[in-house]
């Protein structure tokens, strides 16, 4: 039997790999735009293809160890708004600068606020003052004075849709873990890569063939096997582990990190530096994120974002019958305080 001294250093080591995994997400995500914009010239569809076809192959063994998970994904069409989401997004980082793109996809709690209201769910104030103010940074973010051209403008539209479907997707799922039917999200993302990768791959055979790119000497390949396993596959599988060892308010905050690492790359490998007017309004549409993610869940029900469980109905309905000191009825303090606190607990 292992010792206590050695269970708490492998339980330290856990956290360690856990936290590093929870930093390794953003990196990689952060990644994204810039191979896709290393592919310039490649039509999206194709970029799609490649992207969730090698994501696909690489998450595969993880996901077929859930064989009743597969089945379960397979019949739930929460796979459709991630595969939307993957095309939606690169299409943005097509046409919009990387910085920009990741920032309005990062948007998508906010938008998971919206959602949830045309649900019949009242958001919370701290979600509503968030959410507003997200918007107010994300508009002096993006400069509607300055020159935004037809294409930009429309790598925007496509940012807002990937968040759009980003947040539905969120929001789906966590009405499925409160129904007490659970999706494994590993499992749903890796249908999600699958389908994604089918229907592109239908559109492209059913189109124009393969164009010419003059921008690529050599074969593509391997920035989009990149972008499939750097930006696609390892996130997935880091921000999984991640959820499932640290706290879900420290995944949520280490997942906004991914803008800055997105500025960061894009500046050193693409020269889009942002410009030093937007950051004010970069930092206050983050600030606002943050108040989204970190409002304090309803009972019984779960942030706007998120992917941590809803709790389970016995517990919430302990809450409310909890006296000071926060023991239940019945628990050896109240059996031993005497006949009145055991009169009331047969009252209650």
């Amino acid at each position: 039997m292992d010792s206590p001294a050695s269970a708490h250093a492998a339980r330290q080591r856990l956290d360690g790999v856990a936290l590093a995994s929870g930093l390794l997400a953003p990196v990689t995500w952060g990644m994204t735009g810039v191979f896709i914009r290393l592919l310039h010239g490649l039509p999206t569809l194709y970029i799609v293809m490649a992207r969730l076809g090698v994501a696909a192959l690489v998450l595969l063994p993880w996901a077929l160890r859930s064989r009743r998970g597969v089945a379960e994904a397979m019949r739930s069409p929460l796979a459709a708004p991630m595969g939307a989401y993957y095309l939606f997004a690169t299409e943005a980082f097509v046409r919009a600068p990387v910085v920009e793109v990741t920032l309005l996809v990062s948007s998508a709690p906010v938008v998971a606020v919206g959602l949830d209201a045309i649900r019949g769910a009242r958001p919370l104030r701290q979600q509503v003052i968030g959410a507003v103010v997200a918007v107010l940074g994300l508009i002096l973010f993006l400069r509607p004075g300055s020159r935004i051209t037809h294409d930009q403008a429309l790598g925007y539209a496509f940012a807002l849709c990937a968040a759009v479907a980003s947040a539905a997707y969120a929001v789906g799922l966590r009405a499925r873990a409160q129904a007490r039917r659970p999706l494994d999200p590993l499992v749903l993302t890796v249908m999600a890569c699958v389908l994604g990768a089918l229907a592109s791959g239908l559109l492209v055979a059913f189109g124009a063939p393969m164009p010419a790119t003059p921008g690529f000497a050599a074969s593509p390949w391997p920035y989009l096997a990149l972008l499939g396993c750097i930006s696609t596959a390892v996130p997935t599988l880091a921000f999984g582990l991640a959820s499932a060892r640290l706290p879900a308010v420290l995944t949520t905050s280490l997942g906004l990190l991914t803008p800055l690492f997105a500025a960061l790359f894009a500046g050193v490998l693409l020269r889009e530096w942002p410009a030093p007017a937007a950051i004010p309004g970069a930092l206050v549409a983050i600030a606002g994120v943050v108040l989204v993610l970190r409002a304090p869940a309803r009972a019984g029900g779960l942030k706007a974002t998120g992917t941590s469980r809803a709790r389970p109905r016995s517990l919430a309905r302990g809450v409310g019958t909890r006296r000071a000191g926060g023991r239940r009825p019945g628990s050896p303090a109240i059996a031993r305080a005497g006949p009145r606190a055991r009169s009331w607990r047969r009252r209650s």
